[in-house]
This record gives C-alpha cells, sequence and structure tokens, in this order.
C-alpha cells in the first residue's frame, strides 16, 4: 500500500519545486498528490502546506485530522510553543511519533543556521550577518518584477523585506533572530540581522560575521565545513550564478578578522527554492518515512 504525500498549494513556486523533489525519494512506495488552496483534500499520510501565513492558517485546522503529520511551509507556526521548527541535518530528533505538526524555516535562516551549527565547538556567541536575497523568495508575482523597468526592483537593491515594524526592522529581520535561537536552542545568542532583496533570479547569498567563545582556526574551521553533510566550502569564489538548482549550502571567502581572533568571517549562497524551502521539506519527509511510516 502507498503512502500518500499532498501538496497543497502546488502551483505555487514552492508548490511546483516541491513536486520534483518529492520525485526524487527512494527505497519507498511513495504517492504524490497535488492539490490547489481550495481543493477538499483526501485523507493522506503526509501533507504539506506550501502557502502563505494566512492560508495555513485556515487549512491547518481542516487538514490536521486527515494526515498523519503536516509539514508547513509559512511563518504561522515557527515561533509556536510545541511546534518543532526543523533543519534535518541539526534537530530531526526534534520530531516523535506524536509530532502532529512540523514548521520549515525562513529559506534565510536555513543557510545562516546550517552555518553555525557547524560552528558549534567554537561555541558561537553573537552573529552579525548582510543577506542579498533573490527575487524568487518573494513568490511568482515578485519575480516577474526582474524586467520590469518601472519596478524599483528593477537592477536594484532594495534595503528591507516585508512589513517594516515599529522598532524599524523589517519581518524578515525578526524571522532570522527568532528562528536561529529556536532552531540552535541557543536563547542566549545575539543576531544581528540585516536584509536586502537583491536583483537576482534564484540564490540568496549572506555575509556573515560570528564572535565565537575561542579562538578561531581557520584550517579546522574549513576542514568542518567541507565534512558537514549539506555543505560545502570552496577556496574560490561561489556566487547564485553556479548553485542554482544545486542541493548544497555553499561556503567561501572565509578569513579572520582584522581586530580579534575570535571571530570568523564568511559568505554564503545557496538554492533559496531548495535547501531553504522544498529540498528542506522533503528532508523532513524522508525522517517521517524511516522512522514512524
Amino acid at each position: 500500500m502507498s503512502i500518500k504525500i499532498s501538496i497543497i498549494g502546488a502551483n505555487g513556486m514552492v508548490g511546483q519545486t516541491m513536486q520534483k523533489e518529492l520525485a526524487r525519494i527512494k527505497n519507498k512506495e511513495v504517492e504524490v498528490l497535488a492539490f490547489s488552496r481550495s481543493d477538499e483534500i483526501p485523507p493522506c499520510d503526509i501533507a504539506i502546506l506550501c502557502t502563505d501565513d494566512s492560508w495555513s492558517e485556515k487549512l491547518y485546522p481542516i487538514i490536521k485530522d486527515k494526515a498523519k503529520f503536516v509539514i508547513d511551509m509559512s511563518a504561522k507556526y515557527r515561533q509556536a510553543e510545541g511546534i518543532p521548527l526543523v533543519i534535518p541535518e541539526i534537530n530531526a530528533d526534534a520530531i516523535t511519533k506524536d509530532t502532529k505538526l512540523i514548521a520549515s524555516p525562513n529559506c534565510t535562516t536555513t543557510g545562516l543556521v546550517m552555518s553555525l551549527n557547524v560552528l558549534e565547538k567554537y561555541q558561537p556567541q553573537e552573529v552579525f550577518f548582510s543577506s542579498y536575497q533573490a527575487m524568487s523568495g518573494g513568490g511568482r508575482q515578485m519575480l516577474e518584477e526582474l524586467d520590469n523597468k518601472n519596478s524599483i526592483y528593477h537592477k536594484n537593491v532594495v534595503p528591507t523585506i516585508s512589513t517594516t515594524l515599529e522598532n524599524g526592522y523589517c519581518k524578515e529581520e525578526v524571522k532570522c533572530i527568532e528562528e536561529t535561537k529556536k532552531i540552535l536552542n541557543m536563547p542566549n545568542i545575539i543576531v544581528r540581522p540585516h536584509t536586502a532583496r537583491v536583483s537576482v533570479e534564484t540564490g540568496h547569498s549572506i555575509f556573515t560575521s560570528v564572535r565565537l567563545n575561542k579562538t578561531a582556526d581557520l584550517e579546522d574551521i574549513k576542514n568542518l565545513f567541507n565534512s558537514y553533510t549539506g555543505m560545502k566550502f570552496s577556496d574560490k569564489e561561489i556566487t547564485p550564478k553556479e548553485i542554482v538548482g544545486k542541493d548544497d549550502v555553499y561556503i567561501c571567502r572565509l578569513r579572520g578578522d582584522y581586530y580579534d581572533d575570535k571571530y570568523v568571517n564568511y559568505f554564503i549562497t545557496f538554492d533559496n527554492l531548495l535547501k531553504g524551502a522544498s529540498l528542506n521539506a522533503r528532508q523532513i519527509v524522508e525522517v517521517l518515512l524511516e522512522k514512524f511510516l
């Protein structure tokens, strides 16, 4: 008997990429079903909500009794108490047989937090980063603005993403702060984010500076990056052009700090539609298949 996986919101960019990712699953008889947000959803083993916050809020109460597990790709439940926020390379064990709802992180958070997890032995204390986020991260409608000469995003850098709050931070920055603390289970880590939308189709990039509790050994850190599952280090510069369609998170421009040997600096880039979204969800599905289905 096949294991049924329902993708809700299958017509969106993440939903379409999700269908391709789930086709890569091996060693299990899996039937992938695609639905729009307004379709009637039949019972299934796993439901994946490829929807925005408002639709996830509407759909989860409906789908929760029809699916054994639900994976939500929106930000709606990421900070909810008792809901695991999962990057499988880091905290797959946060999922149990009794977990009903699993949240997948913000695309920018994913690449950043994976790199911080690599540095665990150095006890990261503080991270400062500036992100350069691709247009596809804003969905198909924003991607269409890439070639619109009347759009603010055309051949430009826009220094905010999503709504700006009263404190001056935008919602994207707050997500990165709170999600980093939750995934790493490091409530005291200091995160200083700056997020920008850039005129790139696909591929988020992050310039990162991390204050450690120990002196940075660059050769050791390079080896740690190279040996970490889902990550690749390069002595050469890597840009979004080179990583589109690739699964790994790429690290380059590793260097020490000009003033303090307890800082390390590096550049991250990765496909935001893959590890930043649908690939991470596929890996969560694979955890569920291996352990519980």
